[in-house]
């Protein structure tokens, strides 16, 4: 599992963004890390989450309540678009075949 972890300070030096960013994302809910050995790590699924944030935050000027309602709003539209595809193939099994 380690081999997926990557620094925080890493991740802040390479974006040029400050910790407090990150754990303000973290209050949030937004992204989740880790702590082995006093140290942050971040998975790798949760840097592509970050970097979107960072994307929103520094592209669109999006504050950290606008970053939480987004990321809300993108859940809502990918359970929905799950839905569709579920639906879809209920729909394709009923179908009479031809």
């Amino acid at each position: 599992m380690e081999n997926n972890l990557i620094s925080v300070e890493d991740v802040c030096i390479h974006h040029q963004v400050k910790i407090n960013f990150i754990q303000s994302l973290e209050e949030f809910g937004l992204i989740h890390t880790t702590i082995i050995k006093k140290t942050v790590w971040l998975d790798s699924d949760e840097l592509s989450k970050l970097e979107r944030y960072l994307r929103l935050s520094n592209d669109l000027e999006i504050n950290l309540e606008g970053l939480h309602a987004v990321a809300h709003l993108l859940s809502q539209l990918s359970k929905m678009q799950e839905e569709i595809i579920s639906l879809k193939n209920e729909l394709n099994y009923y179908r009479p075949l031809n």
